[in-house]
């Protein structure tokens, strides 16, 4: 091929190039350095909607979990709060708050067990006291036939509300009550040969056989601090229905599943504590009452 063959092929493929050149859209010009090319951009586009798509789905998956779970407790707390109105014989509107433990409840229900539950039932009745009672399970089962792995009761009785134990305390008239240096503490009196004879006597709780037993530890006698033998010796058997030991079964009026295991004075308060263990909570021992031995 000649050299004058050679340059008009060249200047023939330099004029094809500009006009390809010039028939591109001003936006469509070859990127100056620093810019990116149309095709970056739309790749980067496809990119950015792919990312959203992905953070919409997600984000709907975290709100179908986060009412899933929702509605997981609410009807846990609507199952274990009337299992609970059942087993004390409470009205339907009786306050019953449930707390779960752990993280998920929808987890532990798709697992068929609950780690753990917290139950606090206020102003509950126990025969002549009222109190509030809680309640903390672990390993509960969906299915209540089945055994609860552990289960604590605490009842508190506030000392305003201690006046039930009255007639177990002193079998007659109580003029007061109160809680005070681990004793129960109640004022009455007695009358002999016309004489009339005020007691302040502190009794000591303690627990025995499903009872709860109260032995005389202190007497004030007309205000001054006296000995129980020495009253007994100077007024014989007409005191001995105030300082003999008393006891009041609480097995009777609770769940023959719930064993009665420590009573202590607290802080303006009678703290009261039952336990079971391995027990169904939908199980004969939740439906029928115990006894004292």
């Amino acid at each position: 091929m000649t050299d004058s063959a050679s340059e008009r092929q060249r200047d023939d493929q330099e004029e094809l190039e500009q006009q390809e050149l010039e028939q591109q859209e001003p936006g469509q010009q070859e990127p100056s350095p620093g810019e990116t090319s149309p095709h970056d951009r739309r790749r980067r586009r496809r990119i950015l909607i792919a990312v959203g798509v992905v953070l919409a789905l997600l984000g709907a998956l975290v709100a179908a979990a986060v009412v899933g779970e929702s509605i997981a407790r609410q009807q846990g707390t609507l199952l274990i709060a009337t299992e609970v109105r059942e087993v004390f014989s409470l009205e339907e509107d009786h306050p019953v708050e449930v707390e779960f433990v752990g993280f998920s409840v929808l987890a532990q229900l798709a697992g068929g067990e609950l780690d753990g539950v917290t139950v606090d039932v206020p102003e509950l009745p126990v025969g002549e006291l009222r109190g509030d009672l809680e309640i903390i399970a672990s390993g509960v089962p969906l299915d209540l036939e089945q055994p609860t792995e552990k289960l604590q009761a605490v009842y508190r009785v506030a000392e305003g509300d201690l006046a039930g134990l009255s007639g177990f305390l002193a079998g007659t008239v109580v003029n007061d009550i109160a809680l005070d240096d681990r004793l129960i503490r109640f004022g009455t009196g007695f009358e002999i040969f016309g004489a009339t004879f005020d007691l302040a006597i502190g009794v000591e709780p303690s627990v025995d056989d499903g009872r709860l037993a109260f032995t005389p530890r202190s007497i004030e006698f007309n205000g001054q601090s006296i000995d129980v033998e020495a009253l007994r010796s100077q007024f014989g058997g007409i005191v001995d229905p105030l300082l003999d030991s008393r006891d009041f079964c609480v097995a009777e009026l609770l769940p023959a599943a719930l064993t009665l295991t420590s009573v202590q004075v607290g802080d303006e308060q009678l703290v009261i504590v039952l336990a079971a263990e391995e027990t169904a909570l939908g199980g004969p021992g939740f439906a029928e009452l115990g006894s004292c031995g």
